[in-house]
C-alpha cells in the first residue's frame, strides 16, 4: 500500500488531512472559540437582567440540593417526605427569627461600642500601657512604637470614629442594594414555598433532566456531574455540620471568657454563633471572630486573664477543628481547597453579586471535576506534544506527509 498522500480534488497536490490540518483546522477551532465567547456574553447580561427573578429560585434549588438527603433519611424511615420538608423549614424559620431578635441587634450594638470605646483606648495605650509596660517588665519599648504612638496618635483618635462610620455608611448601602433581591417580601416568601416543591419531586426532576442528555454523550456527562455531586455536596453540607459545631463550641467558650469579664454572656454567645457560622467560608469566621472578640476585650479592660482567655478559646477550637472535627466530617476526599474557594466566592461576587456567590461553589466544584478531562486533551494535543498528526478528521484515512519529514 503506497505512503504517498492521497490528490486532493482540488489538484493542490495535498490530501484532505494536511487541507484540514494546515487550513481547515484553525478557522474551525476560532468559530468554536468565537461562539462559546458569544454564548458565555450572552449569558452574563441575561443573568444580570433576571437577577431579581431567578435569586430566590437559584437559593431554592442550592437549598433542596443541601437538604435532599436528610429528607431522604427521614422518608426511608418511615416520615413523609412533605412532614419532613416542613420540619427542616420550621428549623430554617427558627434559625432566621434568632438571627433577627438576638444576633444581630447584639452584634450591631457591640460593633457600636467598640467604635466608641476605641479611639479612648489608644490613649490609654499611648499614655498609661507602654509606660507601664517599661516599668514592670524592665524593659524599653522600641522608640519607633513610642514615637508613631504619639505622633499618630491623636490622628488615629480623630480618624477612628470617622472609620467607623463610613464603614456604617458602606454596610448600610450594602444592604439597601442588597435588599432589592434578598429582603424583599417577596423574595422571603417564595424561597421556602420553591425549596418545599423542588424537594418534594427533587428526584422526579433528576430524572427528567437526565432524558434531555444527548444520548451518545449521557454516560461521559453522568459520570462528570456525579463526580461534581460528590465533591459540591460533601464539601457544602460538610461545611454546614462543621460551622454549627464551631458555633456551639464557641458561643460556650467565649460565653464563659465574656461573662467572667462582666461584658455578658449573652454577648459571648452572639459573638460565638456568629464566629461558627461565618466559618462557612474557610478563615473568615475565625478573622472576624477574633478580631472582634479581642476589640471587646480592650475597650472593657479588665486585665490579662479575659485576653488569655479568648486565645484559649480560639487556639482549642481551631485545634479542634483542624485536627478533628474538617478531617471526620468532610475528609480529604473534598478536591476544593479553602483558598480556592475564597477566590470562588470573591471572583462570583465581582462578577455576579449575590447571584455569583450562590453559583460560584457549584460551578467550581463541576470545573475541578471536568479539569482532568480538560488536562489530559491539552497534553495529547498538538501544541504540547510538538507532533503534528496528519490523521484529520475521523472520516479520512492515515496519511503521511512526505515533506514533513525532510
Amino acid at each position: 500500500m503506497s505512503n504517498l498522500p492521497k490528490p486532493s480534488a482540488e489538484g493542490s497536490g495535498l490530501s484532505l488531512a494536511q487541507l484540514w490540518h494546515h487550513y481547515t483546522k484553525y478557522p474551525y477551532l476560532l468559530a468554536k472559540i468565537v461562539l462559546a465567547a458569544v454564548i458565555i456574553v450572552l449569558s452574563y447580561i441575561a443573568l444580570n437582567t433576571v437577577e431579581a427573578v431567578l435569586f430566590p429560585v437559584l437559593v431554592s434549588l442550592l437549598l433542596a440540593y443541601v437538604l435532599d438527603p436528610a429528607i431522604d433519611w427521614f422518608e426511608h424511615r418511615g416520615m413523609a417526605r412533605s412532614s419532613g420538608i416542613l420540619l427542616f423549614l420550621v428549623l430554617g424559620a427558627i434559625g432566621l427569627l434568632v438571627f433577627v431578635l438576638f444576633l444581630y441587634p447584639t452584634i450591631a450594638h457591640l460593633l457600636v461600642a467598640v467604635g466608641e470605646k476605641f479611639p479612648p483606648l489608644l490613649d490609654l495605650l499611648r499614655t498609661d500601657a507602654i509606660p507601664w509596660i517599661e516599668a514592670t517588665l524592665s524593659i524599653q519599648v522600641p522608640a519607633n512604637l513610642s514615637v508613631a504612638m504619639t505622633e499618630y496618635g491623636e490622628t488615629l483618635q480623630a480618624q477612628v470614629p470617622r472609620v467607623a462610620k463610613s464603614v456604617s455608611a458602606w454596610v448600610g448601602s450594602a444592604w439597601t442594594k442588597t435588599g432589592s433581591i434578598v429582603a424583599s417580601l417577596m423574595n422571603v416568601v417564595m424561597i421556602p414555598v420553591f425549596t418545599f416543591y423542588f424537594l418534594r419531586d427533587f428526584d422526579l426532576m433528576k430524572a427528567k433532566a437526565e432524558t434531555f442528555i444527548p444520548l451518545p454523550q449521557k454516560p461521559w456527562i453522568l459520570s462528570r456531574l456525579r463526580g461534581a455531586d460528590k465533591v459540591v455536596g460533601a464539601y457544602i453540607r460538610g461545611q454546614i455540620e462543621v460551622a454549627i459545631i464551631l458555633a456551639v463550641l464557641y458561643a460556650t467558650g467565649l460565653a464563659t471568657v465574656f461573662g467572667f469579664m462582666g461584658v455578658g454572656v449573652t454577648s459571648g454567645i452572639a459573638v460565638g454563633l456568629l464566629t461558627g457560622l461565618l466559618n462557612v467560608v474557610p478563615y473568615f469566621g475565625f478573622i472576624i471572630g477574633i478580631l472582634l472578640s479581642t476589640a471587646i476585650v480592650l475597650i472593657e479592660w479588665s486585665g490579662w486573664w479575659p485576653l488569655m482567655g479568648v486565645a484559649l478559646v480560639f487556639g482549642v477550637v481551631q485545634g479542634l477543628e483542624g485536627y478533628v472535627i474538617t478531617p471526620r466530617i468532610v475528609g480529604e476526599k473534598v478536591g476544593l481547597s479553602p483558598v480556592a474557594v475564597i477566590l470562588v466566592l470573591l471572583l462570583g461576587a465581582e462578577i455576579l453579586g449575590l447571584l455569583g456567590v450562590v453559583l460560584a461553589i457549584p460551578l467550581a466544584g463541576a470545573f475541578g471535576v471536568v479539569l482532568p478531562d480538560i488536562i489530559r486533551v491539552y497534553k495529547t494535543s498538538n501544541f504540547y506534544t510538538g507532533v503534528v498528526d496528519l490523521d484529520g478528521p475521523e472520516t479520512e484515512p492515515t496519511t503521511t506527509d512526505p515533506d514533513a519529514t525532510s
